[in-house]
Parts: structure tokens; sequence; C-alpha cells
């Protein structure tokens, strides 16, 4: 029976890592959102959607986010969710992973590194990005495809939110040997090898990935920061948590933005909003 029940899980890890590609979503029309570019990034199982958001007002050349979200959502929930950053005068760019939304293939762990690399690729080729100023933002099972990223790409800085050490830690949740995890995402390895600055933040009531992952996370990096907050999984709740004021402090002290640049264009873009 034990046998059975792991044959099960194994050909099933990929439905139980990646729920979000049973998300249907309209091929057309793309959400009206100022200056979105969408673009399709060639990977090894076809090619995978991405969008290009560009600051709202900025001096060029300008840094970029490039954001990656949890494995129960698609691009299309955060296509206005970080416009505080374009306010910033970041480019913003969304990266769906295979299989998701209106991507190809299926999601695999070698196949979102491959999306996450196309992306950056095409982001860094702007004229108008600073190729020295791109900072990385990952959610959850977003957080391994940053770290993915960074062992093949150069970041200024990451952040990860709400993102576990590797998949293997979850395996005696469903008394499964950990090398029978085919996905990995290693990101204690990845965030270890990773030179530059790293912002951790956790909910201290995460039932799903326990906030001392996040600890172990922030520990592992040589110049990792820890914010913990009260709340759960997830923990986007920007007018209820600081963590926006956080990212931000962290974004001007790691050299992503200057400080007097962002209150200014922040507050240029609120104007111009109001």
């Amino acid at each position: 029976m034990y046998l059975v029940a792991g044959l099960a899980l194994y050909v099933m890890q990929g439905q139980l890592i990646y729920p979000g590609q049973r998300i249907k979503i309209p091929e057309l029309p793309l959400p009206a959102v100022a200056g979105l570019e969408a673009f399709r990034i060639p990977t090894p199982n076809g090619k995978a959607e991405a969008w290009y958001l560009p600051p709202l007002g900025s001096a060029v050349p300008f840094p970029a986010l490039i954001f990656a979200h949890g494995n129960g959502e698609v691009i299309d929930m955060w296509a206005e969710a970080l416009d505080e950053f374009r306010r910033w005068g970041l480019a913003v760019m969304l990266v769906e992973y295979p299989g998701y939304g209106r991507s190809d293939g299926s999601p695999s762990e070698a196949g979102i590194r491959a999306a996450m690399v196309g992306a950056y690729d095409v982001l860094v080729a702007r004229a108008t990005v600073d190729p020295s100023r791109i900072v990385a933002y990952g959610q959850s099972l977003g957080g391994g495809a940053i770290a993915a990223l960074s062992e093949r790409r150069p970041l200024r800085a990451m952040i990860l939110q709400s993102t576990f050490t590797s998949l293997r830690t979850f395996a005696s949740r469903y008394w499964m040997p950990s090398f029978l995890v085919r996905d990995a995402f290693d990101n204690v390895a990845a965030v270890a090898k990773f030179a530059g600055p790293i912002l951790v933040l956790h909910g201290e009531r995460d039932e799903l990935i326990p906030y001392q992952q996040g600890v172990a996370l922030a520990r592992a990096s040589a110049r990792g920061e820890l914010r913990l907050y009260e709340c759960g999984h997830g923990c986007w709740l920007p007018n209820d948590l600081p963590i926006l004021r956080d990212i931000r402090a962290f974004l001007q002290k790691s050299g992503v933005l200057s400080v007097q640049t962002s209150e200014v264009l922040a507050l240029t873009a609120r104007r111009m909003v109001s």
C-alpha cells in the first residue's frame, strides 16, 4: 500500500506543485494596463508569456524588477498590483510559467528557469533599462524561480517572500522519500552562492511554508535581511503591513533606487493619478 501511495504521489506531484496551471483565462484581450507589452519567450517546452510594464516616469536608463508569482496564480493577477514599484521608477517584467495562463507546455523547474532567463534577456536588451540595477522578486514558488534565475544571470538584489528552502522538505508531509521529488528548487544552495543583498519576507503565521524556512534562507545568505510579519502565507497586504516601506528601504540600500529620485518619482506619479 505504501509503495502504491508513493508511486501515485510521484506521478501526481506536478499537480500538487503547480495547481495554477488549471486556472483558465481568456486568450484576449489582455488587461488594459498602461504601457503593457506582451512577449513570447522561447523555451525548450514551447513559448512562455512575459509582460513588460514601463515605469510611471523615470530617468533613463532606469532600474527594473522581475517578478515571479506563487504556484496558484497567473500574471494577470499582478498586472496592476505592482504599480507602486512603477511609481518608484522601476520597470516591471512579469514572467508566466510554462503551462500557466497563455504559455505553452507544462510546468517544471527546468522550464520555469528557462522562462525566467529568457525574460531577463529580453528585459536587459532594452536600451532604456539599466542592466546593473535589476532586482528579482519572487513569492512562494516564485522565490524558487528567482533563485534559479540568480544562478544563470547577474542580479543586483533579490527579494524572496514566503519562500521555502527546498521542495524536498515537503516530501515527509506525504510520507514520500525526498529523492523522489523531481523539481527540488534548492533555494538554500542558490542563496548561499548569491553575492548580492537578499531581503527575505515571511509571515509568522504561515502554515504552508513555516517562517523558519525564511529564517534559514536569510541565514544562508552572506548579505541576507529578514522581515517577519503578523500574517499567514503570501502576506501581500501593502495597506495593512509595512511591506512596501521595507522593500523600498531595501532597494535604496542596495543601490537599485536612489533615495531622492524614488521619493520624487513616487510623489509625482501619485499627483498624476489623482
